[in-house]
């Protein structure tokens, strides 16, 4: 498209607002990309995040997963560590789920 922008990081702002001020005057979403070198793709999810949620901020990239880990499993990750201080996650990872399809083996 020409422009001067970094691929997989947010628009800034102050283009955000241009793309949405210019279809609020009734500019189309194929102009607006090519006046201000975006693509169209970005112009139309900009728009219609802005119609959802009257936000024209970025989503969040990356974070962290919720927490998932029951008071139960997280009693057995301390026992594995405090009886191996050395473990790593990927073989606690591998006991707990040897563990929990026992356990459900011996619940049928």
């Amino acid at each position: 498209m020409g422009g001067v922008f970094i691929n997989g990081r947010p628009l800034p702002n102050h283009i955000r607002l241009k793309i949405v001020e210019m279809a609020a005057s009734g500019v189309r979403p194929c102009v607006i990309s090519r006046q201000l070198r975006v693509s169209h793709g970005c112009v139309s999810k900009i728009l219609n995040r802005y119609q959802e949620t009257g936000s024209i901020r970025p989503g969040v990239i990356g974070g962290s997963k919720p927490k998932v880990a029951t008071p139960e499993v997280e009693a057995r990750i301390e026992e594995m560590k405090k009886m191996n201080p050395g473990i790593f996650s990927w073989e606690i990872r591998e006991k707990l789920i040897k563990f929990s399809k026992g356990s459900s083996d011996q619940a049928v």
